[in-house]
């Protein structure tokens, strides 16, 4: 029996249980019989492959999302057509779910998506619907404890979309997404086009062209830095083969750098973090009548040019303590920045995330009342109030009296 991974595979760190989840195509040889499969790593040892797909060969493009209260989605295409997922908690599995009821028919299989502080997921896709093909994105928002309604998809393509799309949200949450348009006539020549598209909250904004001229531009990826400026990277088809190519916006024009190029450069995936853009593709090139491919990484400096400013940890509130339901939660943030408060048990395990969001400076006050995530009232004991900003956390216990 002949096993193999598909080119399609996920991985994902689960940073609250410190697992490394990865799900890929499993092929015993015949491709109509390919299956999901998901294995663990605890950070010892890993797990057996866990069966995602039952009861569906031909099963494929497969995605793993670990969402901001600790549950495990697995999203995979069916024959091609449809997708489904499974939601993965409290070791096992439930059932197999579609994403958009009555929205979608015929569609390919989700791309990328990104997790706001709200808990919502949203989804740029491709799909067939309604031919010639478009490009949809997706926001699927998670109500307790049945969470299993999508919100309508927007159609947001400019012409004729393409395999190749990216999603990221704005440092308030807003969605913004990179999509792929064939602007001429199927299947010859190709002058693909990248758009760069922006959502108010309300509607989409008008598409901005990227690279300014038609090519054959593919396997675009967008992230946003710490100043909530987008950075994209897509390929390009140059003379010698291909290229990668990194565009930014500089007052209000997207300018573009070569960032490598070889006969073929492709599958990039571009993240940013702790003021740096991090980029991993593979390049492949011909070595005596055949191919060689390997897999590179570069990382980009978002240079910050202000002085480092020593911030003292922001002062944290809870009362009253003990508490019988509502507990107020007081603290003072120096600056305008990102901040999260949760509540986890003696333990350390996550409770409920009060707050995830960017706040102004000045002092705050939140209220928790006394559930977990479910909506269910915790038991009576001692309990940890945690508050995180970019000057450190601080943790207050809070005693719980029923």
């Amino acid at each position: 029996m002949l096993l193999f991974l598909s080119f399609f595979f996920s991985v994902l760190k689960n940073f609250i249980k410190c697992e490394t989840l990865v799900t890929y195509t499993f092929d015993a040889g015949n491709i109509p019989e390919m299956l999901i499969k998901m294995v663990i790593y605890d950070g010892h040892q890993w797990s057996e492959p866990i069966l995602v797909s039952e009861g569906m060969p031909g099963s494929d493009y497969n995605k793993v999302v670990v969402d901001n209260y600790d549950r495990v989605f697995v999203f995979w295409g069916y024959q091609n057509i449809n997708i489904k997922y499974r939601i993965y908690q409290n070791n096992s599995f439930g059932k197999i779910l579609e994403p958009y009821y009555n929205s979608l028919n015929d569609y390919y299989w989700l791309y990328y998506y990104a997790i706001d502080s709200m808990n919502n997921i949203h989804w740029v896709g491709y799909t067939t619907e309604g031919m010639p093909t478009g490009t949809y994105a997706h926001a699927y928002y998670l109500f307790e404890p049945e969470p299993d309604t999508w919100g309508t998809p927007w159609n947001i393509s400019v012409g004729n979309a393409r395999i190749g799309n990216d999603i990221d949200l704005s440092l308030n949450d807003l969605v913004q997404v990179v999509i792929r348009e064939d602007t001429t006539n199927w299947p010859n020549p190709y002058d693909d086009i990248t758009f760069f598209l922006g959502n108010n909250g309300f509607n989409w904004l008008p598409p901005e062209s990227v690279s300014n001229s038609p090519g054959s531009q593919a396997y675009q990826q967008i992230a946003n830095d710490q100043y909530d400026k987008v950075h994209v990277v897509e390929q390009q088809k140059i003379a010698e083969g291909y290229g990668l190519v990194h565009y930014k916006k500089y007052n209000e024009n997207w300018t573009g750098q070569f960032i490598d190029s070889c006969y073929i450069v492709n599958f990039p995936k571009l993240l940013f973090k702790n003021n740096q853009l991090y980029l991993v593709y593979s390049k492949t090139w011909v070595v005596e009548k055949s191919f060689m491919a390997d897999l590179f990484f570069t990382k980009y400096d978002i240079l910050t040019h202000i002085p480092e400013v020593k911030h003292k940890p922001a002062a944290l509130q809870v009362f009253p303590n003990p508490a019988h339901h509502m507990v107020t939660i007081a603290f003072e943030v120096e600056q305008q920045q990102h901040v999260t408060v949760s509540v986890l048990d003696i333990a350390g395990k996550p409770i409920k995330q009060v707050i995830n969001t960017i706040l102004p400076s000045g002092a705050h006050s939140f209220t928790w009342n006394g559930t977990d995530h479910s909506g269910r009232p915790v038991k009576s004991g001692t309990y940890l109030v945690q508050l995180q900003t970019t000057q450190g956390s601080t943790t207050q216990t809070v005693e719980i009296a029923r």
